[in-house]
């Protein structure tokens, strides 16, 4: 029987329908090579009023999805950024880069378990490529899994051996897992493989700094610098640790530090201030005051369970009592202070501890090898330099720094 609106059963409509679907599609088409060249002319706004009518035209256009997803990501704006990747990754579930760009906008916005669920998908759907996997080391390493990180960048090393992305990466985590022998190791490699490569240059810097090799750490700011990296200011700040520079013996009270046990009858072992030796008085506040080169957090500087206080016995600091080992009058060094001022215009420590005479009035102390040492941080956060964290008389004296 013959089709109702023809007498060859044709439906009249067809060809009508064909014909809008085919201008829609060229619609679509003019609107996403426009908003191409909005995109290269740097006019984002521009380019996404065309890529979401490409997709008013056609709501399947996986190209205009991931634009407008990029877009957005550069903007920050990544709730956008998420919607139109995830709309992307619905109009094509077996698109990889549809999985991948999904899961850097989730891990961009810090929503983890999302990202790796992207990148897992991504992995299975082509196992071959490494890209997957890498990020997913990021993600743990940013997330503090480690082990699972390691093994991440284990498996994409032996895809692409001298790819310097991959020891950097793994420099980075071993310095974070404050591994920072490894983490050389392997940045001096990522090095070979990528010659100009700033963040590794810091990144070995900063293992370098914790390893206490100043001069090498310094060496790769002056790489840094050369280049004109933005990453020279980061390793100065972490090269510009807080040091301890000097005793003032002007501010102390009650203390000399610049005396010490000598021997052969030129001075003997220094009995205690003899303004309470003999005076009744048994215990006596006494303070050394500490300069340092940094403006110090108050919190950490005051509290003195961060100080130590330690008789001499090294090359550096001297031999408490030149060799001569402690007598029984001597007194009691307390291994904390019993407190700490500080003043943040001069950065300058008070460090407040109690002696105590003995019953006899006769105790001895050799104030120049008491050891003053600091495990605190500055006012930005950064450890004592190790090198510079601990003073006493003695070696304040043998530099030749005036007190």
């Amino acid at each position: 029987m013959a089709d109702m609106f023809s007498s060859s059963g044709a439906n009249p409509f067809a060809g009508i329908y064909d014909n809008v679907q085919a201008q829609r599609s060229q619609i679509a088409q003019y609107a996403l090579n426009k908003a191409a060249t909005y995109w290269n002319a740097k006019k984002p706004d521009e380019a996404i009023k065309e890529f979401k009518k490409v997709l008013a035209f056609d709501p399947q256009n996986k190209d205009a999805y991931s634009s407008l997803g990029k877009i957005y990501q550069s903007q920050g704006n990544l709730t956008e950024a998420i919607k139109y990747f995830k709309l992307g990754v619905q109009a094509d579930r077996t698109s990889v880069t549809a999985h991948n760009n999904l899961g850097n906008a989730y891990l961009q916005a810090k929503q983890y378990t999302d990202a790796e669920k992207e990148f897992k998908a991504s992995a299975r759907m082509d196992p071959i490529n490494p890209l997957a996997d890498y990020t997913l080391g990021l993600l743990y390493t940013q997330t503090d899994r480690f082990v699972e990180a390691e093994a991440q960048f284990n498996k994409v090393a032996k895809v692409s051996p001298r790819d310097g992305n991959v020891p950097y990466s793994m420099g980075v985590l071993y310095n974070k897992m404050g591994r920072p022998e490894d983490a050389a190791k392997l940045l001096e490699k990522a090095l070979t493989f990528k010659k100009d490569f700033p963040a590794a240059n810091y990144e070995l810097g900063a293992a370098y700094v914790k390893m206490g090799e100043t001069d090498k750490a310094t060496e790769q700011l002056s790489i840094l610098n050369t280049k004109r990296s933005s990453f020279a200011n980061d390793l100065s700040f972490l090269l510009n640790k807080p040091k301890m520079l000097y005793m003032n013996e002007v501010n102390n009270r009650g203390f000399s530090q610049s005396l010490g046990a000598v021997t052969g009858g030129v001075r003997t072992k220094l009995s205690l201030d003899t303004s309470f030796l003999n005076s009744g008085v048994f215990s006596k506040q006494v303070s050394v005051a500490i300069q340092f080169n940094n403006e110090m957090d108050i919190t950490s500087i005051m509290n003195p369970s961060n100080w130590e206080i330690s008789r001499a016995n090294s090359m550096e600091a001297g031999y408490y009592n030149n060799f001569l080992g402690v007598p029984s009058t001597e007194v009691t060094i307390p291994k904390r202070p019993f407190s700490v001022t500080y003043n943040p215009s001069t950065r300058e420590a008070s460090v407040i501890f109690i002696l105590t005479q003995n019953a006899n009035s006769d105790a001895t102390i050799d104030p120049e090898h008491l050891v003053f040492k600091f495990s605190g941080k500055d006012a930005s956060g950064r450890q004592m330099d190790t090198a510079a964290d601990q003073i006493d008389g003695y070696s304040v004296r043998m530099s030749g720094k005036a007190f």
